[in-house]
């Protein structure tokens, strides 16, 4: 269409309508985070994909009668940005149906204990209260979540479940009832029961999904209608962020329904990729026959949907999050019990055999290791899956790999061409309490987004936010200043610049879930997801990075944000 377009404008014509571009943003800074970084003045779009990038004279003069010219003042745009690890459907959740204290608000015991009872004020007896906790205890002044005693005083007449990182828990004693768990209860394996250290009570903090499994099994799902508005309002504030894209880990098949049905029945504003759930309870300790059935019947292999809604293979769950990510020594602060190491939820031989299965059939992996301990039983176990399915190539990830790796670690994730996916936004978020549970050193290495650069090269680091926060301003600026809320830089060493930041966030996403032929530049012919920005992200002073704002955001050719519309 393009040499077409070009041979008629040579002539000097009028272009045709069904040639012409639907729409040319001008007299602007586009990066194109294009093999070779350029920078350009101007962009046609015709339909969902770009047309032409270029200089203001060479793309202006493509247009038709009937083009749309928008003139953005030089104002500074990037491809849209991709967010490669995010809990979205459940962002969409917190903001529409639960108490939502992860707002980055400092807050107290007493403030979220009475935030909690004013809602409980209009939740029928009996019915489920449930919280989106804090993005980490550095939020909360106390250094700590409300205990059980303290929700039952709000919330006599519901059962309460709050759930924080994702890896932890906070029950009331009504849940415990409906739930059977009492002081008797023995922890499940891979999962614990905080017990009060003088009476061995239960103080209804839990950590890990098999300790939260009892409670959050008996919280009955949303309606369909609940779950499309939380889809809806979810994309909304995404476009607004100048989010294009979302790689949405850990998702059920019911939700991928969801979307289906909202794709279908409305459209979408945003791009959705699903890892589905590999839930360690169906695969632990069976044969090999029962796993490979198992993975099978996950669902069709990578890659299978349309541009806007794909399925793109399982994210597995090796070990626990800040509190119980599993680790080579044990943790600074013996609050967990002597010795703590945190918690390993996969044994080696079960995540083999799933590995195994996942390489016949092709189905893209991406497992969570947050401890240095997990990043080594996953490489491994990956190392040895290589010899039977050659692992480089499928694009399977480590998502957070959060601690300094080895030269082993390097050496098996350069060679089986891993992909290492951080949030650097949780140094900024969490930071203060990896150093509190993993001490000053390791807890300030969080994440070594240089040393796996070095060792890996673009595009083998992608980023993303996990939920803490998912605005990719804040997470940018992170990647570059690696800060924390109370400003405290750690590993200064291992800060990126721009360029590579960008990267991430961009065209190595794309690569990440196989889409680089599509997405994660702007070039001509690939999908038209662009973000145009208040600020220069490449110029603006690095503190000014976290407060830009996408002024317009466009995905598939068509506006779907614009400032103050």
């Amino acid at each position: 269409m393009l040499v077409l377009l070009l041979l008629w404008t040579g002539c000097g014509s009028a272009v045709p309508p069904e040639l012409a571009p639907d729409l040319i943003l001008h007299n602007a800074k586009i990066i194109t985070v294009d093999p070779d970084f350029r920078v350009v003045e101007a962009a046609a779009i015709k339909g969902s994909r770009f047309l032409a990038v270029g200089s203001n004279d060479h793309v202006l003069n493509l247009a038709g009668s009937q083009t749309s010219l928008v003139d953005l003042e030089g104002r500074t745009a990037i491809p849209g940005l991709i967010d490669s690890h995010i809990h979205a459907l459940h962002f969409g959740w917190h903001i529409t149906k639960h108490v939502n204290f992860s707002t980055g608000e400092r807050l107290t015991v007493e403030s979220m204990v009475a935030r909690i009872g004013e809602w409980a004020k209009n939740v029928p007896p009996g019915k489920w209260i449930y919280a989106r906790g804090p993005y980490s205890l550095d939020f909360v002044a106390e250094g700590r979540l409300p205990n059980r005693w303290e929700v039952d005083a709000v919330t006599p007449e519901n059962p309460f479940f709050m759930n924080m990182q994702g890896h932890v828990g906070v029950v009331n004693s009504y849940a415990m009832r409906l739930a059977g768990v009492t002081k008797r209860t023995p922890d499940p394996e891979g999962g614990k029961f905080v017990r009060d250290p003088k009476t061995g009570e239960l103080t209804g903090i839990v950590y890990e999904f098999p300790a939260m499994n009892p409670f959050r099994g008996l919280i009955p799902r949303h309606s369909l209608e609940d779950n499309l508005n939380a889809v809806r309002k979810a994309n909304e504030v995404f476009n607004s962020l100048g989010i294009t894209s979302v790689v949405n880990l850990a998702m059920p098949q019911w939700e991928f329904a969801v979307l289906r049905q909202l794709w279908r029945d409305e459209g979408l504003t945003v791009r959705w990729t699903a890892m589905l759930r590999a839930d360690a309870r169906v695969f632990l300790n069976k044969p090999y026959s029962e796993v490979e059935a198992e993975m099978r019947a996950l669902g069709p292999p990578t890659r299978f949907g349309n541009d806007w809604l794909k399925i793109n293979g399982i994210k597995i769950v090796l070990d626990g999050f800040v509190e119980a990510a599993y680790m080579r020594e044990p943790y600074l602060e013996d609050i967990f019990g002597k010795g703590w190491r945190g918690i390993l939820l996969w044994d080696r031989e079960s995540l083999k055999s799933a590995l195994r299965a996942a390489g016949k059939y092709g189905i893209q992996v991406a497992i969570h290791v947050t401890g240095d301990a997990a990043v080594d039983v996953a490489l491994e176990v990956m190392d040895e899956v290589d010899r039977e399915y050659p692992v480089a190539g499928r694009r399977w990830s480590l998502e957070h790999a959060g601690v300094m790796p080895t030269e082993e670690n390097l050496e098996i994730a350069e060679r089986l061409k891993v992909i290492i996916s951080t949030q650097q936004s949780m140094g900024w978020s969490i930071g203060k309490t990896f150093k509190k549970w993993w001490g000053p050193e390791m807890g300030g290495i969080f994440a070594p987004n240089k040393t796996w650069l070095q060792a890996l090269g673009h595009p083998y680091l992608k980023a993303g936010s996990d939920n803490r926060p998912i605005n990719p301003f804040i997470g940018f600026w992170a990647y570059l200043a690696r800060k924390d809320v109370d400003g405290e830089v750690a590993k200064p060493e291992e800060a990126l610049g721009r360029e590579d930041t960008l990267r991430l966030y961009t065209s190595n996403a794309a690569y990440g879930i196989f889409e680089e032929k599509e997405r994660g530049s702007i070039e001509a012919g690939k999908l038209a997801d662009l973000v145009v920005l208040s600020e220069d992200i490449m110029s603006v002073p690095e503190d000014q990075v976290r407060e830009i704002k996408p002024v317009m955001t466009v995905v598939g050719g068509k506006i779907v944000f614009q400032q103050g519309s």
